[in-house]
């Protein structure tokens, strides 16, 4: 069930309110209709009485003004001969409103009321009032509640407009003042996902001004080989160049390609159940050939097993990235460390790569998960998209990852996975 929202209360109160009033109005209207002028009942009884006196005589009319006479709220009928005698009634002075009645056996008397009791149809009018007057009320309601949800839903409408033309400055909060309801709610949301899509494009822009760098680079060196070649089919040291950098293309590509994937839908994730703590050791053996080259050790100290439902290529993109990352950087015959601990409740883990490198300036701990963010030590190399996978892949699992450095020198990546049914 849906709770009523301030919107609907507002709403409700409005049209609860016009109700009302048009009800109260046309109550007012009758009751204060029946002192004045063609009043009704005045007029009910006047006539009902022409018409008896008329068809049955003046003794069948004088008991209904004795029966009504004290029901007119202060109003008074007569009923008086051509001598000026009162027959039935109250006293009505002479110069009042007079009219002649001839009986059925031919006798003229005469009655008198204080003013024109109208008409036998004058009531119809006097009915009409309130729906006329409830009419007004409920257009004029109308009307401000119809003004009251249409202005904002323009300026809504003109702001989409101007988002989907990419003016994503656009902001409508603004516009809607000290209103509190769920289009107001709306209107910040609409400027929340202007900001984002701003966001989302100027990411994009950048993204591609840096793959087309990227790829810029080992083509302009592909090229000068095969114009070396040309000039010179002996020198065939320019055929390891052209491999070395058609190999870079390609990881590049592939790298790109992960990247791309990882930026899909969490639910459109194949997941398989899968022990993190295995993964992470086949990684740990690999990398332990790279660590080699430079004297270095990988260490891995993590329990027996944490079984999770995980896309494990993801997975081990993510573990790989990071932990190849920290070989890279780690001083000469230095120690890397992978530290894997499940929370007490067992669902959760955090897995922490630690080198003993230079570490990352610290306004860049944040900076270094965005793609084609290199380290300044070593800016050529690889190509600074194995982070931003690894940020990607982590959270399309529920979890995050951060960066922070050891204050004896080094880089400390932190990984929160929960455990996955």
């Amino acid at each position: 069930m849906i709770r009523p929202s301030r919107l609907f209360w507002k709403l409700f109160l409005a049209f609860w309110l016009a109700t009302s009033l048009t009800f109260l109005a046309g109550l007012a209207i009758l009751l204060i209709g029946r002192f004045f002028p063609g009043d009704p009942q005045i007029g009910t009884v006047f006539f009902n009485t022409q018409h008896v006196i008329e068809r049955f005589g003046v003794e069948a009319g004088e008991p209904l003004l004795t029966v009504w006479a004290d029901d007119l709220h202060g109003q008074q009928i007569g009923l008086y001969d051509q001598q000026g005698q009162l027959l039935a009634g109250k006293p009505v002075p002479a110069d009042k409103y007079n009219l002649k009645v001839t009986a059925k056996d031919g006798r003229v008397v005469w009655l008198r009321a204080p003013q024109n009791p109208g008409s036998p149809e004058g009531k119809g009018p006097s009915h009409a009032i309130p729906l006329v007057v409830g009419t007004i009320m409920s257009a004029l309601f109308s009307w401000y509640l119809a003004y009251y949800l249409v202005w904002p839903l323009v300026h809504l409408r003109r702001a989409m407009h101007s988002v989907a033309q990419g003016r994503f400055d656009t902001r409508v909060k603004p516009i809607m003042g000290r209103r509190r309801d769920e289009i107001v709610d709306l209107a910040e949301d609409c400027d929340r996902m202007a900001t984002q899509l701003k966001l989302l494009v100027d990411a994009q822009q950048h993204l591609l001004h840096d793959i087309s760098h990227e790829l810029r680079s080992p083509l302009t060196r592909m090229r000068a080989a095969i114009g070396l070649l040309l000039q010179d089919p002996h020198r065939l040291e320019m055929l390891g160049r052209i491999e070395r950098e058609s190999e870079r293309i390609d990881i590049l590509i592939e790298e790109l390609l992960t990247l791309a994937r990882v930026q899909g839908r969490p639910e459109s994730l194949d997941s398989e159940r899968l022990d993190v703590i295995e993964l992470l050791a086949d990684i740990v053996e690999d990398a332990q050939f790279e660590a080699g080259i430079k004297h270095c050790t990988v260490q891995l100290d993590a329990p027996e097993s944490f079984v999770s439902c995980v896309n494990g290529e993801l997975l081990y993109r993510c573990f790989e990235n990071v932990v190849r990352n920290a070989v890279r950087y780690t001083w000469p015959s230095t120690t890397v460390r992978v530290v894997a601990v499940a929370n007490a409740a067992g669902d959760s883990l955090t897995v922490r790569i630690t080198d003993q490198g230079p570490g990352v300036e610290h306004h860049r701990l944040q900076s270094i998960f965005s793609p084609f963010e290199r380290g300044v030590a070593q800016p050529a190399a690889g190509f600074g998209l194995g982070l931003a996978i690894a940020q990607r892949a982590v959270e399309l699992h529920g979890g995050r990852i951060s960066a922070s450095n050891l204050p004896e020198g080094g880089l400390s990546v932190a990984i929160h996975l929960p455990r996955r049914a």
